[in-house]
């Protein structure tokens, strides 16, 4: 299908897919579905061109509704829903509490996958496991904040590891939130190589969610994931995921990685259906742009043929495609879409001998270090300097349509790509704009479907 533009600005963002003219508003995220004489009008409308000059603008015939969608748009603006004034928030309300950790139970892994941040596993260290004690001493740490609701995932490396510690600190973790009269979510991130049936018994009891990494087709997944000793691992890790997945129900996701090896991802998406898996997430690759495996602009055109396509399958038959959840009715809280993920500030990593970094990405990094879990915060300042990376602060993002979707962008994208944390990682950005736009599309036409009307479809985004 053709897709077409119209100049936008950071007020709005109009496109055409499907048939469908779709208008964003930035500020509030209202969705509107124009007709077509509507989506003729808007240009001169938002230009504050004069209702008279319709008439230069169209045939005679057409002005009467040319009118009529003129006062539709302006009866937009007085109930705020079209450029409207910007959100009250402009940098992350209130400085955030602490309410998020990446657990790093272990820095040792039984896979070698080709695109890892992680340098196999080790975080460019030793391998090495966390202690009980360094966890319990994490978990103190977190619930230290003054936090009501916090989340907890077990990471690495592979988890699995040490799945020993994950059990007993899970078991602290709920013990120590019920105690000061708070809620803690679990969650564990796992390559699934070692998923066998005693170690799914073992993660079923533990009541937590669970994200599985396959990167779909067996030739994809087997070039991008060996194993330790450079073998396939599809085939142990496929097996392993079919076992697990009916079991948690809606409590998992599967997690791969599209590189440029594998720019047709869609068909590894179809290939995770094949196999019938319904809850997924496929991510960009981010690696130096001198290896064979980066994403490069030239890439874009095909990558959004992908993303609409995959918008076409999503409508097609039911799954869940983590990036076009969109809440039609409450949109984002303030907090995400001032400043995104909240590294360094709502969200930290611990390391297995305790030091704290800003996200998980920045581990093992000194420049990062942030203090310990048993010291507490060190260094302020970074806090501080993490504290100011929100979308106020990045002068790319002030006009960027697609700016309260991202919160201004992974902060350690932004680190490699250009050293900078308040310069966003380009390509990062047109592939959020290109999957926004394919979200947006899905959520009208099921909301289309749901209440076969036509006109105009309101929703906050």
């Amino acid at each position: 299908m053709c897709q077409q533009r119209m100049t936008d600005t950071g007020k709005y963002h109009f496109f055409r897919y499907g048939g469908l003219n779709i208008l964003l508003d930035v500020p509030t995220g209202a969705v509107h579905l124009l007709d077509d004489t509507a989506a003729k009008v808007l240009p001169a409308f938002v230009q504050d061109r004069d209702r008279d000059s319709l008439a230069e603008l169209v045939p005679a015939q057409e002005l009467p509704a040319a009118q009529r969608a003129w006062d539709q748009l302006q009866d937009l603006v007085d109930r705020g829903l079209f450029l409207g004034p910007e959100p009250v928030f402009a940098r992350r309300p209130g400085g955030g509490e602490l309410k998020a950790m990446c657990l790093h139970v272990a820095h040792d892994c039984d896979l070698r996958c080709r695109y890892c941040f992680a340098s196999a596993g080790s975080f460019g260290g030793s391998r090495s496991l966390m202690d009980a004690e360094t966890a319990r001493a994490a978990v103190d740490f977190l619930l230290s904040s003054a936090a009501a609701v916090y989340e907890l995932d077990f990471f690495g490396g592979e988890p699995l590891l040490n799945l020993d510690v994950v059990e007993a600190t899970a078991a602290y973790a709920r013990e120590r939130a019920a105690a000061l009269g708070k809620r803690i979510n679990l969650t564990l991130t796992t390559n699934a190589y070692s998923l066998a049936e005693d170690a799914r018994r073992r993660l079923l009891d533990l009541d937590l969610d669970i994200v599985l990494s396959h990167d779909g087709r067996e030739a994809v997944h087997n070039a991008m994931r060996p194993t330790a000793g450079g073998g396939e691992s599809y085939s142990q890790v496929t097996r392993n995921i079919l076992a697990m997945a009916p079991l948690l129900e809606e409590r998992y996701y599967v997690r791969g990685t599209y590189t440029a090896h594998n720019l047709d991802f869609v068909e590894d998406i179809r290939h995770w259906l094949d196999l019938g898996l319904k809850r997924m997430s496929m991510e960009p690759v981010v690696a130096p742009p001198w290896a064979a495996m980066a994403l490069k602009e030239e890439d874009l055109p095909r990558l959004r043929s992908q993303y609409w396509q995959l918008a076409e399958l999503c409508l097609q038959q039911p799954f869940t495609f983590f990036h076009f959840i969109i809440d039609w009715e409450r949109g984002q809280c303030g907090a995400r879409r001032a400043a995104g993920c909240g590294a360094g500030v709502e969200y930290v990593a611990v390391a297995p001998g305790g030091d704290i970094y800003p996200c998980h990405q920045f581990v093992g990094q000194r420049r990062w270090r942030m203090g310990t879990v048993f010291v507490g915060i060190t260094e302020p300042a970074l806090r501080e300097e993490f504290l100011h990376v929100g979308i106020a602060d990045k002068s790319r993002c002030r006009q960027c349509w697609a700016r309260y979707h991202c919160g201004g962008g992974c902060h350690a994208n932004a680190w490699w790509a250009n050293s900078d944390l308040r310069q966003p990682y380009a390509l990062g950005c047109e592939l959020l704009k290109i999957r926004t736009e394919a979200a947006l599309y899905v959520k009208v036409r099921q909301a289309l479907n749901q209440y076969s009307c036509e006109g105009d479809v309101h929703g906050q985004a």
